[in-house]
């Protein structure tokens, strides 16, 4: 078995900082409100994150592609099936199941951090973007950002019950592998895996200039 980098470190960089912001907004929203106005630019950092993440799925690194891990609803059920006889088959990137958890996540904090820049605590703070939307909508989007943190728990604890599985049950270090990159396979791939310069600065570039505009509005 051969170590090969599969993660490159802007992928790796990426998902430890979602990791930390999307504690940050769980600790703030939910359970320190004296902090609360940290929370808004949590979830701006959070916002360009997922943003540059959604970019760098089109210009990204082999296995960063969508490209390369999104499958069809055949390939997911017969990979599930294999998982629960105890043999699923190795994958270098996401496996079929996987890559349908990531685009869940990717969408699920998409719809958190749009709804909270319409959404309003009546009080003190104001999403920047509240006064673009009707009442109505403004309802919808308040019911939708005080909804979505529990549905988006549920999916980070599927998450983590899935890689103790590949850790304890399949023997498959997926938490070095975000630390480190790199993977056992039994033959390297034809190419290197490396961050793509154009692609990194371009998703970099995106995801830095929805940040910066972010942070001019008023709150």
């Amino acid at each position: 078995m051969k170590s090969v980098l599969v993660w490159d470190w802007s992928i790796r960089v990426s998902h430890w900082l979602m990791v930390l912001l999307f504690t940050g907004l769980i600790i703030t929203g939910r359970y320190d409100r004296d902090y609360f106005d940290y929370h808004f630019y949590l979830g701006y950092g959070l916002s360009a994150l997922v943003v540059f993440r959604l970019i760098y799925g089109f210009y990204g690194s082999r296995y960063a592609k969508f490209s390369q891990f999104l499958k069809g609803p055949q390939a997911m059920l017969a990979y599930a099936s294999d998982m629960l006889k105890g043999k699923p088959k190795a994958h270098l990137g996401h496996n079929p199941v996987g890559a349908l958890m990531v685009i869940a996540l990717l969408l699920g904090l998409t719809l958190q951090w749009g709804s909270g820049l319409f959404t309003s605590d009546d009080l003190f703070w104001t999403g920047p973007l509240n006064s673009y939307l009707s009442d109505d909508w403004l309802s919808r989007m308040g019911w939708l950002h005080h909804v979505l943190p529990n549905v988006l728990l549920t999916l980070v604890g599927l998450h983590i019950c899935a890689v103790l599985y590949h850790e304890l049950c399949l023997k498959e270090r997926l938490v070095m592998a975000m630390i480190h990159g790199k993977k056992k396979a039994k033959q390297a791939p034809a190419e290197a895996i490396k961050a793509p310069r154009w692609g990194l600065i371009f998703s970099m570039l995106i995801g830095l200039s929805w940040l910066a505009w972010l942070w001019l509005l008023p709150v």
